[in-house]
């Protein structure tokens, strides 16, 4: 499963827990500004997370009932949690200053 060690790393708490909390709060405020975040369309009533595709293909009497309940919003891209698993076991993110992961995190891969 994708995130896994991101789980892990920060269900065990200590100072890789708090490193990894910064770089995640970082990277979010960064892209944000940069227009980096992914769209998602939250479903207020039940609180599913759907992409516009999900959304799409929903026939019509399952729209109708939750189209009242939908916000657009932004969210952190699922590609992002499968570099910081792969950085986490590569023992990069704690080699690196959390400024210099979120840059090469923005640059995405090479």
């Amino acid at each position: 499963m994708p995130a896994d060690l991101v789980l892990a790393t920060l269900g065990a708490g200590g100072q890789p827990a708090m490193k990894l909390a910064n770089v995640i709060q970082k990277l979010v405020a960064e892209a944000a500004k940069l227009g980096e975040l992914d769209e998602a369309i939250y479903v207020r009533s039940t609180g599913q997370l759907m992409t516009d595709d999900e959304a799409d293909v929903l026939l019509a009497e399952q729209l109708a009932v939750v189209k009242d309940h939908l916000v657009r919003v932004k969210r952190f891209p699922v590609r992002w949690l499968d570099r910081l698993d792969d950085a986490i076991e590569r023992g990069l993110l704690w080699s690196y200053p959390d400024e210099e992961i979120v840059r090469i995190m923005l640059m995405g891969p090479r």
